[in-house]
Parts: C-alpha cells; sequence; structure tokens
C-alpha cells in the first residue's frame, strides 16, 4: 500500500483545521471532514497523478482539493510527502516554505 508522510507543517494545519471545525461545526462533523481529507491523502499517495502540478510554487509540487481545503504534496519513490493543508482562502505562495 502506498502511503503518506506529513510534514510539520501539516500536522499543525490538520491539528487546526480540528479545532476550528470542533468549534464551529461539532465533533461528528469534524470527523467526517478529517476522514475525507484523510482518504484523500491516501488515494493522492496511490495514484500520485490526480493532482495538479503547481510549478508555479516549487519544481516537483502537486496539489489537490478536498472540501474546503488544498493538500499541497511532492512525490518521492516511496511515497508522498504532504507539505501542508491549507484553506481554499490562503495564499499559497504565502504559506508553503519554498
Amino acid at each position: 500500500m502506498a502511503k503518506y508522510i506529513l510534514s510539520p507543517e501539516a500536522q499543525k494545519s490538520l491539528n487546526n483545521i480540528r479545532a476550528y471545525s470542533i468549534k464551529n461545526f461539532g465533533t461528528k462533523r469534524t470527523k467526517t471532514y478529517l476522514q475525507s481529507i484523510r482518504k484523500r491523502m491516501q488515494a493522492l499517495a496511490e495514484n500520485p497523478s490526480l493532482g495538479i502540478i503547481r510549478e508555479d510554487l516549487k519544481v516537483g509540487y502537486h496539489s489537490d482539493f478536498v472540501g474546503s481545503h488544498t493538500i499541497y504534496y511532492r512525490v518521492k519513490p516511496t511515497h508522498i510527502d504532504i507539505i501542508d493543508v491549507l484553506h481554499q482562502s490562503m495564499e499559497p505562495s504565502k504559506h508553503i516554505i519554498k
């Protein structure tokens, strides 16, 4: 099975998404939403070409949408690195470390 590895930034973003979502939408909806993000990450790990090439950010970067968020990742030989998960309103060039 293909795998993905979360960067510290992605872990922090997921924790922030969780906290915000619990406060605004409740535990059940938050759990469902976070599961959808993780399922999408697994799908990207299994088929990295599902995402959009984002060489405007950095060569080798990709992105894909899930709900109100965008997953940014890069493909490695044995896995994908999840660089970050940003809300669609966030400008990636200001948040993705190059």
